[in-house]
């Protein structure tokens, strides 16, 4: 048996909700309540499986809700039943934690889908308000495109990724590549610009978040040079081939 809890600020629409999704086998309306403090005071014993949550509240609450939900209770899924049908809320929702996005005025048969398919593990958002989902997404691939296209390295850059990953310190690059220690320092500086990072961490996880492994980016051949570290051993490190820029 699924327990569903409702929060909606409008009675007769909780009510009539609780009412209609408890005559569905296999589902309980375990909590309902006109705001989502009521919800955070339960101490549950097992949260909800599914929470229907309404999205018309003052300005960024709905989204801290969904947020707060998910810190507390990860595997409880979350559908946005709502008004709200502009892009920009859609996707604050879905980036937020929301499960699935479905508009009030819907009937009773597609709730139920939705309810269903998320707890199945599926996200799922209404046919009204899938143009929106569609662009926002476009959008965002957009942004990535944009952000790797100013990614690109050249192929010192390159290399210079490389052996930071691989551990090496300023000094060691600099006698390895033949290059001065300063030269070393303004690449280091140039890439964390590059990626918006103020650390090595930082760098690092961008870098590999971003899908851009050092020796991609520049787009030239690899091959395992030894490079002699200030230790006096030789370890194998796959640098560019070709020349830097």
């Amino acid at each position: 048996m699924y327990k569903i809890a409702i929060i909606e600020s409008e009675s007769i629409i909780r009510e009539g909700l609780s009412v209609l999704i408890s005559k569905e086998p296999g589902f309980t309306v375990d909590f309902q309540a006109s705001a989502p403090v009521a919800l955070f005071r339960q101490a549950w014993l097992t949260p909800p499986n599914l929470i229907l949550l309404d999205m018309m509240m003052p300005k960024n609450y709905g989204i801290e809700v969904i947020k707060e939900i998910k810190k507390r209770w990860l595997a409880t899924k979350i559908l946005i039943f709502t008004l709200k049908d502009t892009e920009e809320n859609i996707c604050a929702a879905f980036r937020a934690g929301a499960d699935g996005y479905i508009l009030k005025g819907t009937t009773l048969p597609q709730l139920i889908e939705a309810i269903k398919k998320i707890l199945a593990g599926q996200y799922y958002v209404c046919p009204e308000i899938l143009p929106q989902v569609i662009n926002g997404y476009l959008k965002v691939e957009k942004t990535c495109l944009d952000n790797n296209l100013n990614w690109n390295l050249t192929s010192r850059e390159a290399q210079l990724l490389k052996l930071i990953a691989a551990g090496y310190k300023n000094k060691e690059i600099a006698d390895s590549l033949c290059i001065s220690l300063k030269t070393v320092e303004t690449h280091r500086a140039t890439l964390m610009r590059k990626f918006n990072a103020h650390n090595v961490a930082t760098l690092l996880s961008v870098a590999n978040q971003a899908g851009v492994p050092p020796c991609r980016l520049c787009k030239n051949i690899i091959v395992n040079q030894p490079i002699e570290r200030s230790t006096g051993s030789v370890t194998p490190v796959a640098l560019c081939t070709m020349p830097p820029a």
